[in-house]
């Protein structure tokens, strides 16, 4: 998905715009009152969502990638949106929250895989390193989410939350997302040797040597 130069030109001035005004917001945070807070919020709530979107919008380039990036681009956009409207209605509800927070989480996991996508792999093991960070990230995004909503009744799943297997299982995806998104970089410069190809198919042999072989006189 090819993005026009008019297109990320409106991302660039959005960003800046949001970022001055959030800068002013708190240099007159002492008279601004509760809508200049409510401005800042907003404004900081687009940059940290413009920085997701526009990371899922180099991924979307790829036609390998383009429906992981379409989606981060989607659930950044509704992230805005949903925090928009609960920093200015000052929404209390806590299945609004839950929803606003479960969606940032996804759209920080998306960004993720998608960062990690942004790589031109060089080799089989940084290659390897991609594929364990992205298992990693989606299992860590999926047990926050369900730690988010919490709402499930059956036996098995409250022993599951409340004796803290969650969490261990939680914190070794963690800790796989973090050693697996380094070592992507670090195995990518790693000189691997080439494997050599063995063709088997016999030689052609230009039709003007044949002609040659069969006719000396040519």
């Amino acid at each position: 998905m090819k993005q026009t130069p008019q297109t990320i030109k409106t991302l660039v001035i959005a960003v800046i715009i949001a970022g001055i005004l959030g800068a002013l917001t708190v240099l007159a945070i002492e008279t601004i009152g509760t809508a200049g807070i409510k401005i800042m919020g907003v404004c900081l709530v687009l940059i940290v969502c413009g920085i997701m979107a526009t990371v899922s919008l180099v991924a979307a380039e790829k036609p390998e990638t383009k429906n992981l990036g379409m989606a981060g681009i989607i659930v950044a956009g509704l992230v805005f949106l949903l925090s928009t409207v609960l920093i200015v209605a000052e929404v209390s509800d806590a299945g609004f929250l839950k929803l606003v927070l479960s969606l940032f989480v996804l759209s920080v996991g998306l960004t993720h895989i998608s960062l990690l996508h942004c790589f031109s792999v060089q080799n089989k093991y940084a290659r390897y390193a991609r594929m364990t960070a992205t298992v990693a990230i989606s299992l860590f995004t999926i047990l926050l989410i369900t730690r988010i909503f919490d709402t499930f009744g059956s036996y098995y799943y409250e022993s599951l939350i409340y004796n803290q297997s969650t969490y261990k299982v939680g914190m070794v995806a963690f800790i796989f997302d973090l050693a697996a998104t380094s070592l992507v970089p670090l195995c990518n410069r790693l000189d691997v040797p080439e494997r050599i190809e063995i063709n088997f198919e016999e030689p052609t042999t230009p039709v003007a040597d044949i002609q040659e072989k069969e006719d000396p006189a040519i």
